[in-house]
């Protein structure tokens, strides 16, 4: 416990390096291109884009509940981008930046955490325009936006622990970036961002409910709760069993990151 706080810590007291850094190396990678900034937010789009045509329309799949599935599929897979992408990335970070790094007098564990701000104008860009889609089928803002900032900081929390774990298991292994890559491909199937969980009968019913155990989707569909008015994360039978787990994580990342 004590190896949380002391991250925690750390990431708090170089937040503005970890933001300015962030902002540095997004404008960098954009130069020299002629859209810019517009690639960051275009890709996603793309992408769901498809996943619309080839589930929504060519296989006619359907969200329970009667929930609309472009604005659901943008909630989910706003999540499931930022998520992935942050993680993959940020599991990278360590290893690829060590030797500059090093030289600076800063803590290395915030190297994740910036892979991570790199990301957020993707999970934002795509929730309110899912937003904006659930307001136009009908689904009005409500007090249970306000859960909102409750997951989206549960969220943050699961990807900097993650990724931090993974970075330091890449560190003395590099080859599991290659074996993160795969286990998130088969994932985005499985997580519910792209098709709901709840439908897919060809799994058996014991998976999909030990599915639903996934911080990741408890997460993701805490973001649908609230846009969609379905409840409060308190009322979720399995909300304190998740609570444990995501400080589980967190403690075994910050050990695992001291010790190594």
């Amino acid at each position: 416990m004590k190896d949380l706080y002391q991250y925690l810590k750390e990431q708090m007291s170089n937040m503005s390096l970890i933001y300015n850094v962030s902002r540095y190396q997004t404008k960098s990678t954009q130069l020299g291109k002629f859209l810019g900034a517009t690639w960051q937010y275009l890709d996603p789009i793309v992408q769901l884009c498809i996943y619309y045509f080839v589930f929504i329309i060519m296989f006619k799949r359907k969200i329970s509940g009667g929930i609309p599935p472009a604005p659901w599929m943008f909630v989910g897979l706003g999540n499931w981008f930022f998520y992935s992408i942050s993680i993959q990335s940020g599991a990278a970070s360590v290893q690829s930046q060590l030797s500059l790094f090093t030289q600076v007098k800063f803590p290395i564990s915030v190297l994740p955490t910036i892979e991570m701000f790199k990301r957020f104008n993707i999970l934002i860009w795509m929730t309110l325009l899912g937003i904006l889609l659930a307001i136009k089928h009908g689904y009005y803002p409500s007090l249970e936006y306000l859960q909102l900032f409750y997951y989206f900081l549960a969220l943050c929390l699961l990807v900097m622990a993650l990724a931090l774990l993974f970075s330091t298991i890449v560190v003395v292994f590099r080859d599991f970036l290659h074996i993160i890559n795969y286990i998130f491909r088969f994932l985005l199937y499985v997580s519910g961002a792209a098709l709901d969980l709840t439908l897919m009968e060809a799994l058996p019913l014991p998976l999909r409910q030990g599915l639903r155990l996934d911080p990741f989707i408890y997460v993701m569909e805490g973001f649908r709760d609230a846009i969609f008015n379905r409840g409060w994360f308190w009322e979720k039978p399995c909300f304190s069993l998740l609570v444990l787990y995501f400080r589980s994580i967190n403690c075994c990342s910050t050990f695992t990151y001291e010790t190594s």
